[in-house]
C-alpha cells in the first residue's frame, strides 16, 4: 500500500496565495470604511476646529496601526471566504479533492498564514499601537480641540495645579465620576503651603467636587502643625478635564498595563475593566487564527460553482459582526464584573473555534 506524499510546495504557495491576496483587498476594503465612519462621526468636531487640515491628516494617519489591528481578524475571516469562492468558481478546490487532497492538507498553508497574521497582529499592539494612539488622542484633545491639560502623572499619581494651590489624586474613576485617594495643598499669595487637606475619595455632583471624609492639617508659626477646620476643596477642574489624563487600554503595552493593574492593586483600588482589557490582549490577536478556520470550515465543504463572491463578502460581514457583538456583551458583563474577567474575554473565540471544528469535523468531502 503507497502512501501520497502531501502537497508540494507550489500548491502550498498556490492555495497560500488565493487567501493572501484577497486578505489584503479586503483588509485595505474595511480600513477605508472604517476611516470614513470616523471622519463622519467627528465631522462637527473637525469642521469646527479646523481638523482637515494637516493636523486632521496626522491624526488619522496615527489611528492606522490602531484601526487595523482591530480589523486583522475580519479581514482575515473574509479573505478565506473570498479567496475560496473565487477557487470554487473554477471548479480548482473540486478538483484538488477528487485528486485525493483532503480539506486538511488544503486549509494547512491557510493556517500557517492566519497565525502568522495573529503573530503580527500581538506585535504591532505591543509596540506600534500604543505609542500611536497616545500621540492621536494627544493631537485631537490638545492640539486639535484646544484643551488644556490640568494635569499629569507623576509616579502614577495625578498633580492638578488649581485655584488656590495643588490637588494630587491616587486615581480617577470615569465611570462613577469620582477620585480616590484626594490630597489639596493650598497656597497663600506668598507662595507658602498653608492647609493640608485629605480625603479617601471626592465625587462630582454635576457642579463641584465634594470630598468625603476630609481631615486636615494647617501649618502655624515656626512650622507648627495644627489642626484645620472649613476646608474647601476648591478644584476648578471638571470631569472631561480628567478623562485626558486617563489612558484607554489601546495605549498600553502589556507589560505597561500589568504594573498599572499591580499599582492601582498596591494602593486598595479595584482595578476593573483593566482586568478584561489585559485578557483582550492575548485573544484579540488569536481571533485571527479562529476566523480564518471557521472560513475554512465554510469554504472546503461542497458548494454550487457558482456561488457569488457578493454572498462570500456578505457571510464575512455578518459573522464578524457576530462576533464583535459577542464580544462587546461579554467584555460589558466583565466589566461590570457579573462574568470573570478571563472569560469575558476568550468566550468569543472559544465559541467561534468550537464552532469553526465543528463544521471543519462534520463537514463532507467532495
Amino acid at each position: 500500500m503507497s502512501i501520497r506524499p502531501r502537497l508540494s510546495p507550489t500548491m502550498d504557495r498556490f492555495i497560500a496565495a488565493h487567501f493572501f491576496g484577497p486578505f489584503l483587498v479586503c483588509l485595505a476594503a474595511f480600513t477605508v470604511a472604517y476611516l470614513l465612519g470616523d471622519i463622519f462621526d467627528r465631522f462637527n468636531d473637525l469642521i469646527q476646529y479646523g481638523g482637515f487640515g494637516l493636523l486632521g491628516l496626522e491624526y488619522f494617519m496615527l489611528k492606522l496601526p490602531l484601526i487595523v489591528s482591530q480589523l486583522l481578524p475580519v479581514a482575515s475571516l473574509a479573505g478565506v471566504l473570498l479567496g475560496f469562492a473565487l477557487l470554487n468558481r473554477t471548479g480548482e478546490v473540486l478538483a484538488c479533492q477528487q485528486l485525493g487532497i483532503s480539506r486538511l492538507e488544503m486549509a494547512v498553508p491557510v493556517l500557517v498564514i492566519a497565525a502568522l497574521i495573529s503573530v503580527f497582529d500581538f506585535a504591532i499592539s505591543e509596540t506600534v499601537v500604543p505609542a500611536a494612539t497616545r500621540q492621536a488622542q494627544y493631537l485631537y484633545q490638545i492640539e486639535l480641540q484646544k484643551r488644556k491639560l490640568f494635569g499629569i502623572f507623576f509616579n502614577r499619581r495625578i498633580w492638578v495645579r488649581v485655584r488656590d494651590g495643588f490637588m494630587s489624586a491616587d486615581y480617577y474613576d470615569a465611570r462613577h465620576k469620582m477620585l480616590h485617594g484626594v490630597t489639596f495643598y493650598a497656597v497663600s499669595p506668598d507662595y507658602s503651603l498653608g492647609t493640608i487637606a485629605q480625603a479617601p475619595s471626592a465625587s462630582w455632583n454635576g457642579h463641584r467636587w465634594t470630598p468625603n471624609g476630609v481631615s486636615a492639617i494647617k501649618l502655624g508659626p515656626n512650622n507648627s502643625i495644627v489642626p484645620a477646620a472649613d476646608v474647601t476643596f476648591d478644584i476648578d477642574a471638571k470631569p472631561k478635564d480628567f478623562s485626558l489624563l486617563k489612558m484607554d487600554p489601546d495605549e498600553f503595552s502589556l507589560w505597561q498595563l500589568d504594573s498599572y493593574i499591580k499599582g492601582l492593586r498596591e494602593k486598595g483600588l479595584d482595578p476593573g475593566g483593566y482586568l478584561v482589557d489585559r485578557d483582550l490582549k492575548y485573544a484579540m490577536p488569536l481571533a485571527c487564527l479562529i476566523m480564518a478556520s471557521l472560513g475554512l470550515a465554510l469554504s472546503l465543504d461542497p458548494l454550487p460553482r457558482n456561488v457569488s463572491v457578493g454572498r462570500s463578502f456578505g457571510l464575512a460581514i455578518a459573522i464578524g459582526f457576530g462576533y464583535w457583538l459577542m464580544f462587546g456583551l461579554t467584555s460589558s458583563f466583565g466589566r461590570s464584573m457579573l462574568i470573570p474577567a478571563w472569560l469575558a474575554a476568550w468566550f468569543p473565540n472559544m465559541t467561534f473555534a468550537i464552532l469553526g471544528s465543528a463544521l471543519f469535523l462534520f463537514g463532507e468531502e467532495r
